[in-house]
């Protein structure tokens, strides 16, 4: 039993015989990382061994494989990343086929009891989702399909947590922006009217550089792939090119380069500078996201509706024009003007009532 360890087109393989006796074989093991690929080997070999001595009662991969193990297999980053480590520490030890959907699903109330449901299906069911069927695709284990949570669980949970899911954001405007910016030191100003401007998320706005993604003399910037949507360049407009070309830069430090220079990224700095500059204009606090994304799509839709063409408002940045009119646009005053529609369709309906009849003339 010797099996050839190979790469192929930037993925390790293996051929030989994982036994005596065995067929040859050219199995390709999914990586690109000669240590995984090597360690990968080891236990399809210390398998064959386990075979060749208990015959046909030796267990097999999948009986023994645990979701430690299967983390171990399974490509993450970010969020993701922190969700499993939570997971790894409460169910590491634990077999894969042991796992069932309705053991995943109760997760959520043992480990988060007053979080959303919302919150349980993005940082449990799903990460866990996700390891189990990778694995199943390295061959290691059946897959698992977990049904979401639904609108009556929501609820329930909702009720026990005193809190409500799906609490509606409120969207940017213009007068919101304009105050924004007057309060703002000139990269959160900036920032802050590009979201707004192109409706762009935070992640894709800070991380342009000057040295590959800005061309102030073309007045573009290239904005970041992201969700499907490869890297594309937006074209600005004559303000923000002015705002842009003035920015200070920082001598030294990562956000050096960035076209914000905004340190932190995400991080929790952002938002507390962002806070205390809605603050100080005397404005509600609305996050980059609502303020920019949302606020875009509710210009878009909702305040200016009929001037805009909302495929093209989407473009590059909703794989749905459905998803930007559905979830990123908010009614403004909605509910009145449905009110105020029916009463004057009601008084007009009056008026034409009580018009005298008329006969018509005799011959």
């Amino acid at each position: 039993m010797s099996l050839e360890l190979y790469l192929r087109d930037g993925v390790y393989w293996f051929r030989g015989r994982i036994a005596d006796g065995d067929n040859y074989q050219r199995r390709s093991l999914r990586t690109s990382d000669e240590a995984i690929a090597q360690a990968k080997v080891r236990a399809i070999e210390a398998a064959a061994r386990k075979r060749s001595i208990l015959g046909p009662d030796a267990p097999k991969i999948e009986d023994e494989l645990t979701f430690s193990a299967a983390v171990k297999d399974y490509r993450n980053g970010g969020r993701e990343a922190i969700y499993l480590r939570s997971l790894v520490h409460k169910i590491g030890n634990k077999r894969v086929r042991d796992i069932t959907p309705r053991f995943v699903r109760q997760l959520g109330a043992e480990m988060m009891p007053y979080a959303s449901t919302e919150t349980w299906q993005r940082e449990i069911v799903s990460p866990v989702r996700s390891v189990i069927n990778s694995a199943h695709e390295l061959g290691k284990c059946a897959p698992i399909r977990i049904k979401r949570y639904t609108e009556a669980e929501m609820v329930k949970q909702d009720v026990f947590r005193g809190k409500q899911s799906r609490v509606p954001k409120k969207a940017g405007s213009w007068p919101w922006l304009l105050a924004f910016m007057g309060a703002a030191e000139p990269r959160y100003a900036a920032l802050a009217y590009f979201m707004f401007r192109h409706g762009y998320r935070l992640s894709q706005s800070i991380s342009m550089t000057r040295k590959r993604d800005l061309d102030l003399t073309a007045g573009r910037v290239r904005v970041h792939a992201s969700k499907g949507h490869p890297a594309h360049w937006v074209e600005l407009d004559p303000e923000e090119v002015v705002m842009i070309a003035n920015l200070p830069v920082p001598y030294r430090g990562k956000a050096k380069d960035r076209v914000f220079t905004i340190a932190g990224g995400r991080s929790g700095a952002l938002y507390v500078r962002w806070k205390a500059i809605c603050a100080a204009a005397g404005i509600e606090y609305l996050p980059p996201h609502s303020s920019g994304r949302h606020g875009y799509a509710t210009e878009m839709v909702v305040r200016q509706h009929g001037k805009v063409d909302l495929i093209a408002a989407a473009e590059d940045k909703w794989s749905d024009p459905g998803v930007m009119l559905k979830t990123y646009s908010h009614s403004e005053d909605g509910k009145a003007r449905v009110r105020d529609a029916f009463r004057a369709g009601k008084e007009a309906a009056r008026t034409l009532s009580v018009q005298p009849k008329t006969r018509g003339a005799r011959r």
